[in-house]
């Protein structure tokens, strides 16, 4: 069975370091830790909720319904 699919590549050369730690943690998600790593809280990324295939670090492969999750 086959399903329809995009590839979503994005490029981070002309931003800045806190924007692409924005997008990254926006994609992926990250581990949250308060001070002194008392409490940790794992914060959930976009693609966390939808499956995906990794092609390089900046390209995936996402169904076509999900597109719109992730723009």
């Amino acid at each position: 069975m086959f399903m329809k699919a995009e590839i979503i590549t994005y490029e981070t050369k002309n931003m800045t370091n806190s924007k692409r730690s924005i997008i990254s943690k926006r994609l992926f998600g990250f581990t949250d830790r308060t001070r002194d790593s008392k409490y940790i809280y794992k914060r959930k990324g976009i693609l966390e909720s939808i499956p995906y295939v990794m092609i390089t670090k900046k390209t995936f492969v996402v169904s076509v319904k999900d597109v719109r999750k992730i723009k």
